[in-house]
């Protein structure tokens, strides 16, 4: 058996389809389920990265976390790349790093990161 929709009714579809996607991204959660099903090593077009440098291992209190918030791990990245060049460590040898992607809240306040990437 045969279903003919018209042209009128498959809009219809499309545009609940589309409104129904919509309402679910604006939800917080909805937006870190979808973030972590399609950007799996990198930040969603809605989240931001922070670049976290620990310019010695050995000093785990030194810690540098960077104020600009990045688009992308690539960016997060070159930021910290320019940071241990600075600091004499370029191949990070001495120091390490890490790439924070997309805080989200939890109904406490509280919140934590989606991804870090190192």
């Amino acid at each position: 058996m045969a279903f003919n929709i018209s042209h009128r009714t498959k809009r219809r579809l499309f545009l609940i389809a589309i409104i129904a996607l919509v309402a679910a991204t604006v939800a917080e959660e909805s937006r870190r389920f979808i973030a972590d099903q399609i950007w799996t090593d990198d930040a969603a077009p809605w989240e931001k990265v922070t670049a976290v440098y620990y310019p010695d291992t050995q000093k785990q209190t030194d810690i540098r976390i960077s104020d600009a918030r990045f688009d992308d791990v690539a960016q997060c990245r070159e930021h910290i790349a320019k940071l241990a060049t600075e600091n004499g460590d370029a191949d990070l040898q001495k120091g390490r790093s890490e790439c924070a992607v997309g805080f989200y809240r939890d109904g406490t306040g509280e919140g934590s990161y989606r991804l870090i990437v190192q």
